[in-house]
């Protein structure tokens, strides 16, 4: 037979065989564990051809198509954590085939948190208010600059200047895990306010005297009656004085005078005097 007739014969016989074929499909679904509020890719994988592609979700509720129902490799993102069905129908003009594929969806974590900083300046708190939803854990995560904390809510301390960037990873079921980023910066300046009224009462208001600060390193402290004798010493940016002296005699009401030396982060030196008026 002669060879380009037997090729057009073969190539006859091929048609015929896939003329007429109904399309099949195979439904491909996304690797790992599904979460919640995700969009997923779910690949078709096809024979013969089809022209139709219809994907349906049962439950379908809360179920959002990114792409057309009516695409090939459709992305969907589901809502609930449950099993759902995803189907797919292909068709040509010989006809429709069925497929389906369950899967299993978990509840994904929601990080959220509220961040502020307790003051300008430095040492400063960073509190850390944790509104995080579905979660079974937390890291709290800062970068490197301290330890991951575990706690649901958090007061971190920095006593150095400088930008800084932290995150919140909620864990979630099945690894739905969800991360909040958060970038801040504490400036690098130092400060004293001087104060001259307090009242050591014991009313718990104002009781004792304490100079309004940031970003001090070490500060040292004098007080002196009005003859100039020393009444009271402090050395540390976090003490106070009470209204004794320092064998723990109460001083009596009256005009005080004080002298700070103090030095900041930022290598600023202080040298202040105030008076300062005790009244109980």
């Amino acid at each position: 037979m002669n060879r380009k007739i037997a090729y057009f014969l073969t190539l006859f016989f091929l048609i015929n065989i896939t003329k007429g074929q109904v399309p099949s499909a195979t439904i491909v679904p996304p690797a790992g564990t599904l979460c919640t509020e995700t969009f997923y890719t779910f690949i078709s994988i096809t024979e013969n051809s089809p022209t139709v592609y219809t994907w349906s979700v049962t439950p379908n509720t809360g179920v959002e198509f990114l792409t057309d129902a009516n695409s090939p490799n459709p992305s969907i993102k589901f809502k609930s954590p449950i099993t759902y069905s995803v189907s797919l129908i292909v068709g040509n003009s010989n006809g429709t085939f069925t497929t389906g594929v369950l899967v299993s969806v978990f509840k994904s974590a929601k990080a959220s948190y509220n961040a502020s900083l307790t003051t300008s300046g430095f040492p400063v708190d960073l509190v850390l208010t944790n509104y995080s939803s579905n979660a079974l854990g937390y890291n709290w995560d800062f970068n490197g600059a301290v330890p991951t904390q575990t706690t649901t809510n958090l007061v971190q301390s920095f006593s150095v200047s400088g930008q800084y960037s932290m995150a919140l990873i909620a864990f979630g079921s099945g690894g739905c895990n969800d991360t909040l980023k958060y970038n801040f910066v504490i400036d690098d300046i130092s400060d004293i306010q001087l104060t001259n009224v307090f009242t050591p009462n014991n009313d718990g208001v104002n009781d004792v005297f304490k100079p309004i600060t940031k970003g001090l390193k070490e500060m040292k402290l004098s007080i002196f009656n009005r003859w100039g004798n020393l009444m009271y010493e402090f050395n540390g940016v976090n003490d106070a004085w009470d209204g004794h002296t320092t064998a723990g005699i109460e001083c009596p009401d009256g005009v005080y005078f004080y002298v700070i030396e103090a030095t900041g982060f930022d290598s600023k030196s202080y040298k202040l005097k105030n008076t300062l008026t005790l009244i109980r």
